[in-house]
């Protein structure tokens, strides 16, 4: 008879999907994929759980969900009948017990099972919500004169946290306060905080001007010279993807895009680019599409300098 794991790791690699790229997309970790696949249901914690990751599986694959379940269900042990022999043979022994006792033990059951159910979902919701940052200063847009400044906020205690990709220590409550020195113009500072144990992760982008008082006067013979703004565009189609965006050595996304969302910036130096899915993503430097260039999986990647103001070199 055929088992759910085989149907589901079937469909994954009609669909040219890998276990990673699976996890990514769906939240759910390798390992537990790899149970599911190998029809090893003992590993988790209770069938409850396998079947909620299951679910999340059959629906990402576009499977119908009921059927894969049915089919979970005809693929484990089931003791539902030796259990119902038992319930008749207890009823036989003990006609004589009232019936506010049943009601009691009833009620212990019914509040024992919420328990569990309770519990199930908290450790779901944990695993599956990113952590939160909260960033009290500085504003963004902010305009300062000083050349160095601190970032201050806060973030989940259990989480890791990186400031313009250096990692940063944070107190067990979860605040942290970290110098930067600023460049004059504008600054983009960006807070990423990875959930530990775990692919969750937030990114949140503050940009911050330095403006630096002239020393020297400007020579009124001397003309001001124009430098060419440079855009770079990322938009999603077809389906969801996750990404990750670089601009100027900054990183700008690094999450699961949805279809049709679209992200542009100003650019000066360098951008690149990972996505899980090349075909899904299109990107535009001055309007102009670049080609993606495609690994041996779905999986595409891009690096571009930018040379003579307006042109690229990418590889």
């Amino acid at each position: 008879m055929i088992t759910v794991g085989e149907v589901l790791k079937k469909q994954r690699k009609e669909l040219g999907k890998t276990v990673e790229q699976v996890a990514l997309d769906t939240k759910i970790q390798p390992r537990f994929i790899t149970y599911i696949e190998s029809n090893d249901f003992e590993k988790f914690d209770s069938p409850i759980y396998a079947q909620g990751f299951i679910k999340i599986y059959a629906k990402y694959l576009e499977l119908n969900e009921d059927r894969i379940l049915a089919l979970y269900r005809r693929s484990v042990p089931n003791d539902n009948q030796k259990n119902s022999l038992n319930r008749e043979t207890q009823i036989v022994k003990h006609r004589n017990i009232n019936i506010s006792s049943k009601l009691i033990a009833i009620a212990f059951s019914i509040l024992f099972l919420l328990g569990i159910l309770g519990y199930i979902g908290f450790q779901i919701y944990q695993f599956q919500n990113p952590p939160t940052i909260t960033i009290k200063s500085p504003e963004s847009d902010e305009i300062v004169t000083e050349e160095e400044i601190s970032v201050t906020g806060s973030v989940d205690p259990n989480s890791s946290l990186f400031v313009n990709d250096q990692p940063i220590e944070i107190s067990p409550e979860g605040n942290f306060n970290y110098s930067i020195k600023l460049n004059p113009g504008v600054n983009i500072i960006t807070v990423l905080a990875k959930k530990n144990n775990s692919t969750q992760e937030s990114v949140e982008t503050i940009k911050v001007t330095y403006d630096v008082p002239d020393t020297e006067e400007v020579k009124e013979s001397e003309e001001p010279i124009e430098k060419q703004v440079n855009t770079v565009r990322l938009e999603i189609v077809n389906s969801s993807v996750w990404v990750q965006f670089n601009v100027d050595q900054v990183n700008k996304l690094s999450q699961i895009v949805q279809s049709g969302e679209v992200y542009e910036y100003e650019v000066e130096n360098q951008f690149s680019l990972t996505t899980g899915i090349s075909t899904s993503t299109k990107l535009y430097f001055n309007n102009e599409e670049i080609p993606i260039t495609q690994g041996g999986s779905s999986i595409g990647s891009i690096t571009c300098e930018i040379v003579n103001n307006n042109q690229i070199n990418c590889e």
